[in-house]
């Protein structure tokens, strides 16, 4: 006897080498002895072997429909027995049987597994507005794909432009221009900075400095509005002559002295 059973999230088989009570001594394809309890045990077969079961059962999968899968499966919870006797219009053999198990395990957006071989179809609201949310992904990776080349061929991207300055200094990781930025780096094995000095994003490793030192301490940037200075008052001019004791490396002078003749050697 053979088994499909599931280990882990994964779905293995194995040839029965002995049973004791509610658990099994399998040898699984590539020799190796496991222990199999019989709760996570979703098929027993005599054929085909279990590397040929196996190998059906993704060929299978593959080539299943997964939006027609989720048409024939109705809204009610369902054993994949039950879906596949729909689906195939026969009481599944082995091979079908594990084959229709890979698809709805791997289709978890379509269906929610409910047990040990049972599913739920997802709403079809949430179906509708899990299946933008994908496309949405896989066109952001394209435009972060197209980014990436940009950088690597010495060109900033246009869309990139105007966030050069966040990027470098308070990035939001998560943003696809952020990620293309520092996959073009472990490519190129530079720094960001660098990079984008070599790209144009900064035109010069002063400017780069300067506006580090901008973002930092004037977040709010440097548009002040026009602010009256007061009138200094007229201070009178002593008739002295005074001599700074300040040294030489002073930025104010605020201390010195002076000499006045009073008179009778005084």
């Amino acid at each position: 006897m053979n088994l499909f059973f599931e280990e882990s999230g994964d779905f293995k088989v194995g040839a029965v080498l002995s049973q004791q009570g509610e658990a099994y001594q399998v040898e699984t394809p590539t020799g190796k002895r496991t222990k199999v309890r019989a709760r996570d045990v979703l098929l027993q077969f005599s054929s085909p072997s279990p590397a040929e079961l196996l190998a059906q059962a993704h060929a299978l999968a593959e080539d299943m429909d997964t939006a027609f899968l989720w048409e024939v499966a109705g809204t009610d919870e369902f054993g994949f027995a039950e879906l596949g006797a729909e689906y195939f219009g026969h009481a599944p053999q082995p091979q079908e049987a594990a084959g229709l198990l890979l698809k709805l395990a791997s289709s978890p957006i379509y269906f929610y597994k409910k047990g040990k071989g049972r599913y739920k179809a997802a709403p079809e609201a949430t179906l509708q507005a899990a299946l933008a949310g994908m496309e949405k992904k896989k066109q952001q990776a394209l435009v972060q794909a197209s980014y990436v080349e940009e950088l690597k061929a010495g060109r900033l991207p246009p869309a990139m432009a105007p966030l050069v300055l966040p990027l470098l200094f308070k990035p939001d990781k998560n943003s696809i221009e952020y990620k293309a930025l520092d996959a073009a780096c472990s490519a190129l094995q530079t720094s960001p900075q660098r990079l984008m000095l070599e790209v144009g994003g900064i035109p010069d490793a002063r400017q780069l400095h300067f506006s580090r030192f901008l973002l930092e301490q004037f977040p709010r940037g440097i548009g002040f509005p026009a602010v009256p200075l007061p009138v200094a008052p007229q201070l009178p001019v002593a008739s002295v002559q005074a001599f700074s004791i300040d040294d030489v490396t002073t930025t104010e002078i605020d201390d010195a002295f002076s000499v006045q003749s009073l008179g009778e050697g005084k």
